[in-house]
């Protein structure tokens, strides 16, 4: 078979035990005429993809605060913005990263990028779409920019329009100032430093 991953109808009527064999350690995309048609995948894999399609974190204190702050979300001033990496995407979905970055104190660009990448609350709560994800690069910006004092200002601000009861089931009463994370992250002229 040329590739592992796409075979052909014909290539599975030819070689079923292989493509099962192959299928249990990585799906594989079954194509007719040329067209995927169903995809074989190992019954651990089947497992897995229903116990996260049936994740239910609607009623974690993060989304509840997300619902909140989307009703009460203003828009920044651009120059508040403008410190903010534009190729990040769309203006609401930054400004839930950076109220994330305020309320849960990254401690490193590292961890960040993780955590956006694997934490499924918070890529909820940003509006990440499933295959979404941000760069190293892009985590640092957004760091950095959450460092200026327009944008601090802009999240104090929109924090200050949120029911307390909501930001203290979100833990946010034990989160440090953005700014004194920043110092400790030792993130300085595009280094990083883990």
């Amino acid at each position: 078979m040329n590739d592992s991953r796409r075979i052909s109808m014909l290539e599975l009527d030819r070689h079923l035990s292989q493509s099962l064999e192959q299928a249990r350690h990585a799906p594989v995309n079954v194509q007719r005429y040329g067209q995927p048609w169903v995809w074989m995948l190992s019954s651990d894999a089947w497992a897995d993809a229903a116990r996260w399609s049936a994740l239910d974190a609607s009623g974690h204190p993060l989304l509840l605060l997300r619902q909140a702050l989307d009703a009460r979300l203003q828009p920044w001033p651009e120059s508040a913005l403008a410190t903010l990496a534009q190729e990040c995407g769309e203006v609401r979905m930054v400004q839930r990263a950076v109220l994330l970055v305020a309320l849960r104190a990254p401690v490193s660009v590292q961890r960040l990028h993780d955590d956006l990448r694997y934490h499924q609350v918070y890529r909820q709560f940003i509006g990440f779409d499933h295959g979404m994800a941000w760069s190293p690069l892009q985590c640092m910006r957004l760091l950095q920019a959450c460092a200026t004092p327009l944008l601090q200002r802009c999240v104090d601000d929109t924090l200050a329009r949120i029911p307390s009861s909501l930001l203290d089931a979100a833990c946010v009463a034990n989160a440090r100032r953005v700014d004194d994370r920043l110092q400790e992250q030792r993130i300085s002229a595009g280094c990083l430093s883990y």
